[in-house]
């Protein structure tokens, strides 16, 4: 359940725009069409003990389009076509379906993917620290968002680092590497054809 929250959130979150001079966070999820990135995803307990560590690749094109593939410690694979989400887990041999509409609906991935809605749905603190990236926290003015602070991390031209804090103290962080600012994708990128013998269930 938390990595499909999560996946959720990084849909909305990973475009950006090279830095001006104080940069606003609304500069910074413009003009980009599309983003390709590797990461690392680490879950940590609110007494930041590493829990659990992921690797992957996530493909995204706006407005509602993404792919994302967990490729250790496990292989899952998630394929949200504009209309339905589809969830691979390889090693279960098994495949489940959702509207994407009802599933992303009112989640920071679709605030963040359209930024006019920013400062009506958070409260955002730009703030800095020791090292050299640009920092963003939100606070969501709605009891009911599923984390209680997001942080954002940019350097000089696109995100690096985002952290999700939920409210029980556990700390999502992912980092970003080989990035691509606008790359094209084919259509079938964002679909998915489940393979032969696996069992499909819609939700």
């Amino acid at each position: 359940m938390l990595k499909q929250i999560v996946i959720t959130v990084m849909t909305g979150l990973l475009f950006s725009l090279p830095v001006q001079a104080a940069p606003t966070i609304e500069d910074y999820f413009g003009n980009l069409d599309s983003f390709e990135a590797r990461f690392v995803q680490r879950l940590f307990s609110p007494e930041q003990e590493l829990e659990e560590e992921s690797h992957g690749i996530i493909k995204i094109k706006r407005p509602d389009r993404f792919y994302l593939k967990y490729t250790r410690p496990y292989e899952q694979l998630y394929v949200a076509d504009g209309h339905r989400l589809w969830s691979y887990d390889a090693d279960l041999e098994q495949i489940i379906v959702k509207q994407q509409e009802n599933l992303l609906r009112d989640t920071p991935a679709m605030i963040l993917s359209n930024p006019g809605n920013l400062q009506r749905q958070y409260r955002i603190e730009p703030y800095t620290d020791e090292g050299e990236l640009n920092w963003f926290r939100l606070i969501p003015k709605s009891n009911e968002n599923q984390f209680e602070e997001i942080q954002l991390g940019f350097d000089a031209e696109q995100i690096r680092i985002m952290e999700l804090k939920d409210g029980f103290g556990r700390i999502t962080r992912l980092e970003f590497d080989d990035i691509r600012r606008n790359p094209s994708f084919t259509a079938e990128t964002f679909r998915f054809t489940p393979p032969p013998g696996v069992d499909v269930l819609e939700q």
